[in-house]
């Protein structure tokens, strides 16, 4: 999906506007946050429009060159967290980041939420600005008695939540690499965060390495909740899987949370200690806000699935992080 606010090139490391963006109405305006690294993958810094190529299902755009008046435009986070049994040792590492949110993400104009994900979607706090509600809302998950995770049905409850959301959407998953029993499918997963310009971001466990690295009387602290009722409404029908989302599908079988990443545009930060998701969480916003944000108008035509390639044409030798693809129409 396009986003209606036209946001073109843009460029800051770690720094959050206290300043209010002008936002213009122009619903064709196609958004694509990129990250660009040199081989050694140190970030890349001083970049123009006129040094990037934008291709949209092989054909050039021409990328925005209006002036962004006011800096950085707010961040709408959403952090979905998997609160299944396997998750235990992991919950406990992660109690104290809720403080980090704010002065290393949102920034005082950008607002978060929370939401849990087991054998269904809990949303713990909805999106706000302050951080002691979002540390609250980070300690007060706890872990359910049964090991399902159903992550997508998390990416898609998201998705709809953030429709009416301003500026960049952000997803932050802290979670394994797969997914537990979702009913909604990796390419509808997939085909919601297109339409909603959401870009992907994760700092993922493994359920044995968390564990082995925890103490017994952290897990203690920790008390099952019992099984909820899973009964829940259907899942939307089955899009009709074009060559990008089954391409996108079958990466998705293997590593879940490699593949949404990479096709948004974001990173992943693994993790197996208390320190090492505090460290992940200041990578994260280091990569955020680093990244170039492109912007190109799309034909008033165009419907559907459209494939995007972004390069340095004069530095092949770049690694550029993009979004793979965007959602026309209806």
């Amino acid at each position: 999906m396009m986003r209606k606010t036209a946001f073109c090139l843009i460029y800051s490391l770690g720094h959050l506007t206290a300043q209010s963006p002008t936002f213009r109405a122009q619903s064709n305006v196609v958004t694509v946050p990129v990250s660009v690294t040199d081989k050694h993958g140190k970030l890349v810094e001083g970049l123009s429009a006129a040094d990037f190529k934008l291709l949209d299902d092989g054909l050039p755009r021409a990328i925005g060159l209006d002036v962004f008046d006011t800096g950085v435009a707010p961040i709408s986070l959403a952090i979905a967290v998997q609160s299944a049994g396997i998750s235990t040792p992991a919950l406990k590492k992660i109690r104290r980041i809720g403080s980090m949110i704010q002065p290393l993400i949102t920034g005082a104009r950008g607002a978060a939420a929370v939401v849990s994900f087991d054998s269904q979607v809990n949303w713990v706090q909805d999106f706000t600005s302050d951080p002691g509600a979002l540390q609250d809302a980070i300690e007060d998950i706890m872990p359910y008695q049964n090991n399902e995770a159903r992550m997508l049905d998390a990416i898609a409850e998201v998705a709809d939540r953030m429709k009416d959301r301003k500026g960049r959407k952000v997803l932050l998953l802290i979670s394994e690499t797969r997914d537990r029993g979702s009913k909604v499918k990796f390419e509808q997963a997939m085909e919601a965060l297109q339409r909603e310009d959401i870009e992907v971001f994760a700092t993922h466990y493994s359920a044995y390495a968390t564990a082995f690295t925890s103490k017994p009387e952290d897990l203690q602290q920790l008390h099952d909740r019992p099984a909820p009722n899973t009964a829940g409404p259907d899942p939307p029908p089955m899009p009709n899987p074009g060559s990008i989302l089954a391409e996108l599908a079958r990466l998705g079988k293997t590593n879940a949370i490699q593949t949404l990443t990479q096709a948004t545009g974001g990173s992943d930060f693994p993790f197996s200690t208390e320190k090492g998701v505090q460290r992940s969480i200041e990578n994260l916003g280091v990569a955020i806000h680093s990244q170039y944000i492109l912007s190109f108008r799309a034909p008033p035509d165009a419907s559907g699935e459209h494939r995007i390639e972004v390069t340095v044409p004069e530095h092949p030798e770049y690694r550029i992080r993009a979004r793979k693809a965007y959602w026309a129409g209806q």
